[in-house]
């Protein structure tokens, strides 16, 4: 039985991709949608890491701070005209900045209002937010229980390390007050009124991830908790070999953690590769398709439609597409350059990427992580070495407590199952 990283990445022998997965039709009619809902475009906090604030996208100076009551009106018709011609059957609003929680509790009201009755009985909907939970308090609680309202709370590790990057503009740290709305979360949660928060941490190379893991875990007791790569990518002056070792140690600590653990939060980048590693309709599913930039889009405060968040900041034309809630409708993305864009890179890996073990399971790495003004997404992602590590790991581990090697092998090069 094989039982090391080493041993994993020897049982396998590059060989040639033998079938190119059919691109999905474009007339067909979505099932889901996420969108990333700007009702605010301010922020309390300046945590240097922001790709909204800080990674040269200054299109939230044109914007509107808060969302306004036309521009909602237009949203939620756009919405409805979305269920009725392409069949949209759910939908998942994520209530952004921002920090939504800068929106007065009146307008908020309204707008979590608007929407459950604009759309009740059309499609299934869910609502969410993500806050740095500053300015949580039971009134917002009250709100949150309402309108069944799921949150996740951003934080970056226990006071110390948290403090360190989640500031004020003039410079003071937040974990206090952060850990003050988490106990309001967590408390109403355990009295059934709301739905248990999760946690997002960002990445930060070089800090205790084990420390990191085990503070939400533990002290914090997170029901789940998702880890996320600093969104550079092969433009990023700040990419170095250094960093992507750095970034990948961080992942690998919160790997060893977590396996080690007890109480096991679920962190999703890593039951996305359990998943993917044990079943073969999740890894079907995956190699299909990991990421399809139709399902998921952002709304700015003034109406304006973009793609992914953490991708409109790339470049003005995937922020400037002349779509709007106002004027446009959701098949018109259908034949959006900016979309078409972003998915002919998930149909068409880089080349660097052939014969790679894991290329089922990364498809090439997030699309934020690859792209370059030179070649577009045409790149593997700057995190490749990483990811390479991480998911060698986790088989390893997987291997070690039974499964198969030729299982996971199989899942990972063999023919796809047919459904």
């Amino acid at each position: 039985m094989l039982t090391t990283e080493a041993q994993i990445v020897r049982v396998h022998r590059p060989r040639p991709s033998t079938s190119r997965l059919p691109r999905p039709q474009r007339s067909s009619p979505y099932g889901a949608l996420f969108m990333i809902l700007k009702i605010t475009e301010r922020c309390n906090l300046a945590c240097p890491y922001c790709y909204m604030f800080f990674m040269g996208d200054e299109s939230y100076r044109e914007h509107p701070p808060l969302m306004s009551t036309d521009t909602l009106a237009g949203l939620v018709g756009w919405l409805q005209e979305a269920v009725h011609t392409q069949g949209l059957r759910s939908l998942h609003i994520g209530l952004h900045g921002g920090e939504p929680l800068l929106m007065n509790k009146k307008a908020f009201r309204q707008l979590c209002a608007a929407l459950r009755e604009g759309l009740a009985g059309r499609c299934r909907l869910q609502l969410s937010m993500q806050t740095n939970g500053v300015l949580i308090d039971e009134a917002w609680i009250e709100i949150f229980s309402q309108y069944d309202i799921g949150i996740g709370m951003s934080m970056d590790g226990d006071e110390s390390l948290h403090n360190l990057t989640r500031v004020t503009r003039s410079g003071r740290g937040t974990y206090r007050e952060s850990r003050r709305g988490w106990e309001l979360l967590q408390q109403a949660a355990a009295q059934g009124r709301l739905q248990k928060p999760g946690i997002l941490c960002v990445v930060s190379p070089g800090q205790p991830a084990g420390r990191i893991y085990q503070h939400f875990a533990q002290e914090l007791r997170a029901s789940s908790v998702n880890f996320l790569l600093p969104d550079f990518n092969h433009d990023s002056p700040e990419v170095s070999p250094a960093l992507v070792q750095a970034c990948g140690d961080y992942m690998l600590e919160v790997c060893r953690a977590w396996f080690a653990g007890q109480h096991r939060p679920r962190v999703r980048f890593i039951r996305h590769v359990v998943n993917s590693l044990l079943d073969d309709e999740s890894c079907q599913r995956l190699a299909a398709n990991q990421y399809n930039p139709f399902e998921l889009i952002t709304v700015s405060s003034n109406g304006d439609i973009s793609p992914d968040d953490a991708i409109r900041v790339l470049a003005p034309r995937f922020r400037e597409t002349g779509h709007t809630v106002q004027e446009s409708t959701m098949s018109a993305l259908m034949d959006s350059d900016a979309w078409l864009e972003i998915y002919a890179s998930q149909g068409q890996l880089p080349a660097a990427c052939t014969g790679c073990l894991w290329q089922r399971l990364c498809r090439g790495g997030a699309p934020q992580h690859r792209f370059s003004a030179a070649r577009g997404f045409d790149n593997p992602s700057i995190y490749c070495e990483a990811l390479k590590r991480i998911y060698a790991f986790i088989a390893s581990m997987l291997v070690q407590g039974g499964v198969s090697a030729e299982a996971i092998e199989h899942r990972l090069t063999g023919p796809l199952p047919t459904t």
